[in-house]
């Protein structure tokens, strides 16, 4: 089985997808990011935690990454 996904401007009805990287997602994701860093029990992370694409393989490495320096603190 192929699937695919694009990137889209989210419209009212639309299945949520991925954010378009463009300047105002972009800003938009340095706001979150800020509201995000006085969390400190929440760990954000993937294509909606740091509201970007990804491939499946660069999710995981950054996943696992992740995982490694929290295991070790």
């Amino acid at each position: 089985m192929i699937s695919r996904e694009y990137s889209s401007e989210w419209k009212l009805g639309d299945e949520p997808y991925y954010p378009v990287n463009d300047e105002k997602n972009n800003d938009l994701y340095e706001k979150y990011r800020k509201l995000a860093e006085v969390e400190d029990k929440v760990i954000f992370g993937g294509r909606l935690g740091e509201y970007k694409y990804y491939d499946m393989d660069a999710v995981i490495a950054v996943a696992l990454e992740k995982a490694e320096s929290i295991i070790s603190i």
